[in-house]
């Protein structure tokens, strides 16, 4: 299969980098050129990786040998930028959460249907080895019938004024929209769908307009319930535990690797508790972000479909959104 050319959009930030690192790891995507906003970094950025530094967002997404486009840009933003893609016939990898709101989603997914192009979001977290273990030992019935989920995934942030995170009306649900999301997509994963959210958001610590902490209740189609909480102000910290009738999951990551995606399945620990003692779970180290870069590649080429797409994009940002 031949390399599908890429423009990377969001070049500067903390995660822009990682998502390139990843797409040379993919080994069937090339970087072409890159757009941001801050003309320094982003020309640090293109020098770094041997790539073209675009003037514009549109001469990124427009240059004759980009078949795609790496978004990786503030929340808000997603919709526009990714429906003036389609609009040019590019195929579309974009960060979670899908959008900033699930009307904004659903036109995008509508577009991208339309025009025959591959909409891919990013939730990488579903791919980890050790949640793919856990998704098997569900489905083998090691937990028996789960009936309660517990997921935490917490950061200290580095919230400031000159970041769009900050802002209340552009980080709605602070930490749930930017880390609980990815525990929403998972879990539905595992369990099924999620058919109902109530939440509760807070500002307690920072000096950000954004909420810093929040926690969601909700309620899977099987009749399970569970809760997604997070807050900006804690350790560092991402756990997830599953209740079922013969045994209780335990998952759990050590955030000091982090964002290192490729290394967090080293740093993972998985475990089974059963009435007769626990069981610690091994499990495949597995390249998550590569790994989704690389799906959405074979899927531009019409090798099958991205795993995450708009359906589930959408599925997660509704989780938070009706919690809101």
């Amino acid at each position: 299969m031949s390399e599908v050319g890429a423009a990377l959009i969001g070049p500067s930030g903390m995660w822009g980098p990682k998502i390139a690192d990843a797409a040379e790891r993919a080994g069937n995507l090339r970087l072409v050129t890159c757009y941001g906003r801050d003309e320094e970094r982003r020309r640090a950025f293109a020098d770094e990786r041997g790539i073209e530094a675009a003037e514009s967002f549109e001469a990124a997404v427009e240059h004759p040998e980009v078949e795609a486009v790496l978004l990786v840009t503030p929340n808000d933003v997603h919709a526009e930028q990714a429906l003036a893609c389609s609009e040019r016939g590019r195929h579309v990898f974009v960060e979670k959460p899908i959008a900033d709101a699930v009307a904004a989603a659903e036109r995008m997914r509508d577009a991208f249907a339309a025009a025959g192009l591959v909409l891919a979001v990013g939730h990488g977290m579903r791919r980890l080895g050790g949640a793919r273990r856990t998704k098997e030992l569900i489905d083998d019935g090691a937990l028996g019938t789960v009936v309660l989920a517990e997921a935490n995934w917490s950061l200290t942030g580095r919230l400031s004024p000159e970041g769009w995170r900050w802002y209340r009306e552009r980080n709605r649900g602070g930490p749930l929209m930017q880390l609980g999301v990815h525990h929403a997509d998972t879990l539905a994963h595992w369990l099924g769908p999620i058919t109902r959210s109530h939440g509760t958001f807070g500002h307690v610590v920072t000096e950000a307009e954004a909420d810093d902490v929040g926690a969601v209740s909700v309620e899977f189609e099987s009749g399970a319930r569970g809760t997604i909480a997070g807050s900006y102000v804690s350790p560092p910290t991402y756990t997830m535990r599953l209740f079922g009738t013969e045994a209780v999951l335990e998952y759990s990551l050590d955030m000091s690797v982090w964002p290192q995606a490729h290394k967090a399945d080293a740093a993972s620990r998985l475990a089974l508790r059963r009435k007769d003692g626990r069981e610690t779970i091994d499990f495949p180290e597995r390249d998550p972000l590569a790994e989704q870069l690389a799906e959405f590649a074979r899927a531009v080429r019409g090798e099958g479909s991205p795993e995450t797409g708009a359906e589930e994009g959408i599925a997660a940002l509704r989780v938070i959104e009706e919690a809101l």
